[in-house]
């Protein structure tokens, strides 16, 4: 957030300059611990004046891709089992009719559970149930029946959990949100009736439902600020500014270990005034290596936790951003190292405020063990924070749908982000396996890890060298991510609209990247 995003670019003119011409060539060391026969895409990204590029190997099946190809129901009373469903294993199913009530009789041959399956696919896209809060069942049975929600993931893989358990009459809403813990609610193949015994069923109803919508919280506005020395000195101003612009959460960077006791009493001492204001104040931290050294963080939020005392604070804030890890996306244990970072916050918390995490809008597409990260940060926090930096709102409010439909889901409060701070050009140049020497951009040797763009050097031939070409060169204007170049009448207009577009009980409001920058703005 304060540091270089990815998605920051640069006007096409700066950066082209920074690509070798095919008079000189350019050697690039490639990291990470993908076998080089086992690459198949290399991104280079190329931050401001740069030209040595951050690399980014991705192999066969990358931990962080995942394509949605699922359909969104608009009806908030969804049917299913509208066609006839199939037995599976030593079992025998009569489906008397496919509309409501459905009538199927069920004899078993053998001695293992039946399954009824109903496929869930339409045109061979799978069911997005993401935005159903419960799955209502009605009818009777004469043998007690399990029903089973199934996803199928990128790469074809199959997951299931159980929704319910339902026996005799029975007329029941079966909650989605434990579901949702455990499988993609977005990818769903197919629904399964599982049944011990020989059966009579009678379906009446078996639908996705919503509640009645409650009313949405009121949004807030709230600043990011990480200059805590002159907060410090000056907390009224920092305090006026707030009050100015209808801000009610602040979130300040923690001070340094090494910082003076007196700073770090100064530091705790403002929770207690910006309370008095009616101001959220949350401590603010992180860093990328911090998921192999989480101690620190558990040490500064203990010291802070002591100088607070018994009230204890608003809450923290967790900045981490792991991919910026040059062992990203290669090394698969980063999300796990990243998860059990935030769970020893937490712990150390120890429910004596709330737990907040900052993550980018593509954590909702990115898989960690069958399931989106975003969905696994947010089972282990109080609230999230989205870097849903647009300039345009209606891209802004699209990048954050999954985000604010699981929050709605699981009763997790998600703040979106706005940007007014300049942000580094970037570059990003994605290279693909080439069959064909004469259509590559570059050559991977595999001996010394070393990729060599441009003119190939002979040598690299005869290592028996990996052809790679370029597919993508991607680079995106500034102003599309901040309003750095507008005024404050611009952002406050955004902000207008952005409340008026989502009325979901997930938003909780917006955060603006950072004070200095707003406030730098041209009214």
């Amino acid at each position: 957030m304060n540091r270089l995003s990815w998605t920051a670019a640069t006007p096409i003119l700066l950066m082209l300059c920074l690509w070798p011409s095919s008079a000189k060539s350019q050697e690039l060391t490639v990291p990470g611990q993908t076998p080089p026969t086992e690459i198949q895409e290399i991104e280079l990204i190329y931050a401001g004046d740069q030209a040595v590029p951050k690399i980014i190997v991705r192999g066969w099946q990358p931990a962080n891709s995942f394509a949605l190809s699922s359909y969104r129901p608009s009806d908030p009373h969804l049917a299913l089992f509208v066609q006839t469903g199939t037995s599976v294993g030593g079992c025998r199913a009569q489906q008397e009719r496919v509309v409501p009530p459905l009538r199927v009789r069920v004899t078993r041959e053998g001695t293992s559970p039946c399954e009824l399956v109903w496929s869930l696919r339409t045109a061979n896209n799978s069911l997005d149930a993401l935005s159903f809060q419960t799955l209502r069942a009605r009818g009777s049975t004469s043998s007690p029946l399990t029903i089973v929600l199934v996803t199928e993931s990128a790469d074809q893989r199959q997951d299931s959990a159980v929704v319910g358990h339902i026996a005799g009459r029975f007329d029941v809403e079966l909650p989605l949100a434990p579901v949702a813990r455990r499988l993609d609610l977005r990818r769903l193949t197919q629904v399964k009736l599982l049944v011990q015994g020989a059966a009579n069923i009678v379906l009446e109803e078996c639908a996705w439902m919503n509640r009645e919508p409650a009313a949405p919280p009121v949004p807030s506005i709230g600043f990011w600020y990480w200059d805590y020395r002159t907060a410090i000195r000056d907390p009224d101003g920092m305090l006026a500014a707030c009050r100015q612009h209808h801000c009610r959460r602040v979130l300040l960077q923690l001070p340094d270990m090494r910082d003076s006791d007196q700073l770090w009493a100064a530091y705790a001492a403002l929770f207690a005034s910006t309370w008095t204001a009616g101001i959220e104040l949350f401590a603010l931290d992180g860093a990328p290596d911090m998921i192999d050294t989480p101690a620190i963080l558990v040490e500064k939020l203990t010291r802070l936790l002591t100088l607070v005392g018994n009230r204890g604070i608003s809450g923290i804030q967790l900045d981490i951003e792991p991919y910026l890890l040059d062992g990203f996306p290669d090394d698969v244990t980063i999300f796990d190292r990243y998860l059990d970072t935030i769970e020893r916050v937490n712990a150390a918390l120890g429910g004596r405020g709330r737990l907040s995490v900052v993550i980018p809008f593509w954590f909702t597409s990115t898989m960690h063990r069958s399931r989106p990260l975003a969905f696994a940060v947010m089972d282990r926090v109080d609230e999230v924070a989205v870097m849903s930096y647009r300039t345009d709102v209606d891209e802004l409010v699209a990048i954050s749908d999954d985000t604010l439909r699981y929050g709605r889901l699981q009763s997790i409060p998600v703040w979106l982000a706005m940007e007014t701070t300049r942000l580094l050009p970037e570059r990003h140049v994605t290279l693909k396996r080439e069959d064909d020497p004469t259509l590559a951009d570059g050559i991977l040797d595999p001996v010394r890890r070393s990729l060599t763009l441009g003119r190939v050097a002979a040598e690299v031939q005869r290592h028996g060298g990996i052809w790679f070409r370029i597919h993508h060169d991607t680079t995106i204007d500034p102003k599309r991510l901040s309003f750095a170049d507008r005024t404050r009448r611009d952002v406050r207009h955004a902000i207008t609209r952005v409340f008026a577009n989502i009325r979901t009980p997930s938003f909780a409001g917006l955060l603006i990247h950072d004070l200095p920058g707003y406030l730098g703005l041209h009214e």
